[in-house]
């Protein structure tokens, strides 16, 4: 987060909708259709990069090795040092255990369930292992034996919660309805897993054939929401298509987002499903309504941001079912959480074209390799997508975010420029894109423009404190509306009291308009948010100069230097070192960098 408040990582990051406690997939980056060659060039220069696992000669040293890789994050280097320490000592269980854990998060699922199989003998209390033991008897269609695993998970609030749930599809399995239905009874039950509980129910009697039920079972659902997640909204268009009812199917994707999905990918197979086709999309058996299970528990897990347990389902997830898109992308996303970014774009790569998530996966692609340093592959996939996906201003969107951070700022303004056009083409306006727009703009020094996309970004969010602040200091940067930069600068800190660059500005309008002792007052708190700030520390020192505190003055603006100025701002702390501020108070020709541009997302 910097001076323009903009966090550009959020408009790559899979947001989801949740009820009360448990994950139903909700919101969702956009999605388009492009093709694949930015991917491929970046991951063949990855994987050139990449230096080969050296496994350590002693048991000892492989046991360390592991760990430390662990540590480290590089969880494939680990399954691997846990695969040869167990070559040489296969009898270890606390090796087994570990090895068993590193092989999930890696995604070699044989491996670990073969690994699983001798680990449970040993120790039945797992609750892993049991149950991925239970999902792979489920897999191999044995539901009897995947009942009996899931009954024995031990009693904690999450296997509470996959105990009825997953018992109730392993029933649905055996054709039990019965039983299915008085396991999932004590889902509904549960406050807070009402929306999950019918959204399965429904899902059931699909599998069964009972169209009825699973109408009432959507309806439940999509009552509990004036705006039903995703995941809820294409499982009851995909029944309706079904049923002859695509008017239904249509009208149930309505109101989706466009980031949430490629709508008119999931439309097209709606048509096609009615036609007497098969959507990969619906849940057609027991396992398959196990994954979806094991995604939705996921999904709330990873909500946290640092359980263990929710790459775990993830995979599981995956595992039952390998062409479920959107636990692919939760895996992905969790792998780019732990700072996996090349094993996350491994998988964001292999979600088909065909796929309404195809484009959300290109999106979360281009985001990794921008964490890895590859910003010019990064934006030829946006621009790739930009042109594949001529409507929807996700692409061009993000690829501004990413020319704004590289402070190419004319690009970033014609990229803005294609967003806003599309935005407004659906009859949108959102004022987040205007304000980067004029972020762009005014760093390319087209203040017009750029004042314009500011007073618009008001008028639809009044109280947005990024945009009060950075307007509010344009126009005191300018000695232009200084009163009413002022309040707005003041109703900005009140909204975010402990921002440094906010009360930077505030401090600013005060020693812009001579009012040095109550200045300092408030730099002096803004460079204690703030205190590696060169700006913060400029103003600082400006202000203690005009107070006739010079030798602190000079310690500020040396300060400031160390801190890697710009090169404008550099010179003028190297002028202002050796000769001071000019003695007319008030007109000091400042040259500083402005609120939003200087960012470290900027």
């Amino acid at each position: 987060m910097g001076r323009d408040g903009i966090m550009d990582r959020q408009r790559f990051r899979i947001w989801r909708q949740f009820p009360a406690t448990v994950a139903l997939a909700g919101g969702l980056l956009s999605g388009c259709v492009t093709t694949d060659t930015a991917i491929s060039t970046a991951k063949t220069r990855l994987a050139a990069s990449e230096s080969a696992t050296v496994i350590p000669r002693s048991l000892s040293g492989g046991y360390l090795a592991a760990r430390q890789a662990y540590r480290g994050r590089d969880v494939r280097a680990a399954a691997n040092f846990y695969s040869d320490a167990l070559s040489r000592d296969p009898e270890d269980l606390a090796l087994m255990r570990q090895g068993f854990l590193m092989l999930v998060e890696d995604g070699r699922m044989p491996a670990a369930i073969a690994l699983a199989r001798k680990v449970y003998p040993l120790d039945e209390n797992a609750p892993a292992v049991r149950l991925t033991l239970a999902l792979a008897a489920a897999k191999d269609g044995d539901f009897e034996t995947a009942l009996e695993l899931i009954d024995k998970l031990p009693a904690s609030r999450l296997n509470d919660i996959l105990r009825p749930l997953l018992g109730a599809w392993a029933a649905t399995g055996q054709d039990d309805q019965a039983e299915a239905e008085r396991r999932m009874a004590k889902v509904r039950a549960m406050q807070g897993f009402e929306l999950l509980a019918h959204l399965h129910d429904g899902y059931m009697a699909q599998v069964r054939g009972d169209d009825k039920a699973a109408d009432e079972a959507f309806a439940l659902a999509a009552g509990r929401s004036t705006h039903p997640p995703l995941r809820l909204r294409i499982a009851a268009a995909l029944h309706f298509a079904r049923t002859k009812r695509l008017d239904r199917a249509h009208d149930m994707l309505q109101g989706a987002r466009r980031g949430d999905a490629d709508i008119a990918v999931i439309a097209k197979i709606a048509d096609r499903v009615a036609a007497g086709g098969v959507a990969i999309e619906a849940v057609p058996d027991a396992v398959a309504g196990l994954s979806e299970a094991m995604f939705d528990v996921a999904s709330a897990l990873q909500r946290d941001r640092g359980s263990e347990t929710a790459l775990l389902y993830g995979r599981l997830a995956v595992h039952l079912r390998t062409e479920f898109p959107l636990a692919s992308l939760l895996v992905g996303e969790i792998l780019d959480d732990r700072g996996r970014h090349s094993e996350a774009i491994e998988i964001y790569d292999r979600i088909p074209s065909s796929s309404p998530y195809h484009g959300m996966a290109r999106l979360r692609a281009a985001s990794g390799l921008v964490d890895l340093g590859r910003t010019e592959d990064a934006m030829a996939v946006l621009r790739e997508q930009t042109k594949a996906r001529a409507e929807d201003p996700g692409p061009p969107t993000r690829l501004g975010d990413i020319l704004r951070r590289e402070k190419r700022w004319v690009e970033s303004v014609s990229a803005y420029d294609k967003a806003v056009q599309r935005h407004e083409a659906e009859g949108r306006r959102d004022w987040s894109i205007f304000y980067t727009r004029g972020i762009a703009l005014e760093r390319a020094k087209l203040w017009d423009r750029a004042e314009a996309d500011f007073l618009t970004a008001l008028e639809l969010k009044p109280d947005q404190p990024y945009v009060l602040n950075y307007l509010g200091y344009s126009w005191v940067e300018q000695g232009i509306n200084l009163s009413r930069a002022e309040k707005m600068i003041e109703r900005a800190v009140k909204l975010r009291p402990d921002d440094g660059y906010i009360i930077d500005s505030l401090g600013w309008v005060l020693y812009r308009t001579g009012r040095y002792d109550a200045a300092v007052a408030q730099l002096e708190r803004a460079v204690e948010l703030k205190p590696s700030d060169a700006t913060i520390n400029n103003h600082l020192g400006d202000a203690y100069w005009r107070v006739g505190r010079k030798a602190e003055a000079a310690f500020q603006w040396r300060r400031a230097l160390s801190f890697d100025p710009e090169p404008e701002l550099k010179m003028e702390l190297s002028r202002k070192l050796k000769d001071g501020l000019a003695p007319k108070a008030g007109t000091s020709p400042q040259t500083t960098t402005s609120h939003g541009a200087k960012s470290p997302g900027a």
